[in-house]
């Protein structure tokens, strides 16, 4: 006979079990900008800029202000951001010869859908693979970059005109799915702008009441505008980073201060937009148990070195903004350097997933929750194995104060053409390549013996 107390154990276990397995499990938002570069963003200390949504959401958050991308371009970042591991290892390190994604990879919507998830994703998709084929069960997208206005779009797989403005048209996708999806189960939302990249006329096509609120904004040039790129490769001289800049009119003092005014407008038209989805996700209560994470795929030179575009190894081109905003985390600042590839990591601890092995990418949960003396990375590798808009191949290692660039000759990527150290401490603008200064041998070595390490460990 089995005593009353022994059956009053048994239930209250068996309630208890019930309880923590019914435990509401978060939600996610990823916002993923394109082409904005760090300082592009009021709460990165830049005071010219117009960004009021971005800024309130950064400042009740965490504001990652050491934070990079493994690869600086469309595809592979988004690659990369989608499987928590590098392009040399899923498949995609150019954004060109219709780059697809492993079929062996698993992706957000992969290990997600497994567990219950509702999966979306919105705006620009710069991928082989479709997002019905990546797993995402719900679909609003158009294909790489165009125009800004009445875009071809492709809605749970018909095809259609967006008219009107891209963002106002993504943020209405974004909250479509909000206000439909099935209230019993949990979200992950991939929202990814088309701004600030430039549209197809290779113009930043802001509004114009938008660009009439820069008008009185007076801009310098940056502090290394004038670089002659003495210690840099030298095919960067005259290569399409270079030429394009010229093309553009960035030598022109008062030329440039008006398309980083463009530049800028375009990200304010994009933080109006982006304000609607995260008002309406105040207002319908969601914050109480949705973790907004935004960051951008890469960043913009701007008259940086006089060049345009991405994919160099410099600051401008692979650091970007990133902040999570979300429940029960305190608002501050963080100086640990953290990876778009930390992003499906982070996601997967939050939501009680257990992480492969095999992800390159480390979770931020001990950063969210300011835990003290954690070890963490104090070096990452960065790739662009590919030639691509302009570059030669390359690879890079940054610490927190040096910087090594290993650039490959254009048909031998394995044959070293030129190589580049910079102390980032004394020389945060990158214009002296200390590579040959004596004092230095060591980290050369040093960094030299990390770039073979993680080259080898970061491409399986």
């Amino acid at each position: 006979m089995v005593s009353k107390r022994y059956l009053f154990i048994i239930l209250y276990l068996f309630l208890i079990g019930a309880c923590s397995d019914n435990r509401e499990s978060p939600n996610f938002i990823i916002v993923y900008t394109d082409d904005q570069r760090f300082d592009a963003l009021g709460a990165n200390d830049n005071t010219n800029i117009l960004t009021p949504s971005l800024d309130s959401l950064s400042r009740s958050g965490i504001n990652f202000k050491n934070a990079f991308v493994t690869l600086s371009i469309c595809s592979p970042s988004r690659a990369a951001l989608l499987t928590g591991r590098y392009g040399s290892a899923n498949g995609v390190t150019t954004y060109n010869k219709n780059p697809t994604i492993n079929d062996d990879e698993r992706t957000i919507p992969d290990y997600f859908n497994d567990v219950g998830y509702q999966t979306a994703m919105v705006g620009k998709w710069h991928l082989e693979n479709s997002p019905k084929d990546i797993g995402f069960d719900f679909y609003s997208y158009f294909i790489s970059n165009g125009s800004w206005y009445n875009r071809k779009v492709f809605e749970q797989g018909e095809e259609k005109t967006a008219s009107g403005f891209i963002e106002d048209y993504n943020a209405a996708q974004a909250i479509e799915f909000l206000k439909n999806r099935n209230n019993h189960e949990p979200f992950v939302l991939f929202l990814n702008p088309q701004l600030p990249h430039l549209d197809h006329n290779h113009e930043w096509d802001a509004r114009k009441e938008t660009i009439k609120k820069y008008e009185n904004i007076n801009l310098d040039p940056p502090q290394d505008w004038k670089d002659d790129l003495s210690g840099k490769p030298p095919y960067l001289k005259t290569g399409r980073h270079r030429q394009l800049a010229v093309d553009y009119g960035y030598r022109d003092r008062d030329t440039l201060a008006n398309l980083t005014k463009r530049y800028y407008a375009a990200i304010t038209d994009m933080d109006t937009a982006l304000g609607r989805v995260f008002q309406y996700v105040d207002q319908e209560g969601l914050d109480e148990n949705t973790y907004i994470f935004v960051l951008s795929d890469n960043g913009w030179f701007i008259g940086d070195h006089m060049f345009t575009s991405k994919v160099l190894a410099y600051e401008e081109s692979i650091r970007v903004p990133f902040f999570v905003n979300g429940p029960n985390i305190e608002p501050g600042t963080n100086e640990h350097m953290v990876l778009n590839i930390d992003i499906l990591p982070t996601l997967m601890e939050l939501a009680d997933i257990e992480i492969p092995n095999k992800i390159h990418g480390r979770s931020l949960l001990p950063l969210l929750q300011h835990e003290e003396k954690i070890q963490w990375r104090d070096r990452f590798y960065y790739e662009a194995p590919e030639p691509q808009l302009g570059s030669w191949p390359l690879h890079a290692v940054r610490t927190q104060r040096y910087k090594y660039i290993r650039t490959y000759e254009l048909n031998d990527r394995d044959k070293i053409a030129y190589e580049e150290l910079y102390d980032l401490d004394s020389d945060p603008h990158e214009l002296t390549n200390v590579i040959d200064d004596e004092k230095y041998r060591s980290v050369v070595k040093e960094l030299s013996r990390d770039m073979d390490s993680l080259r080898g460990k970061f491409n399986n």
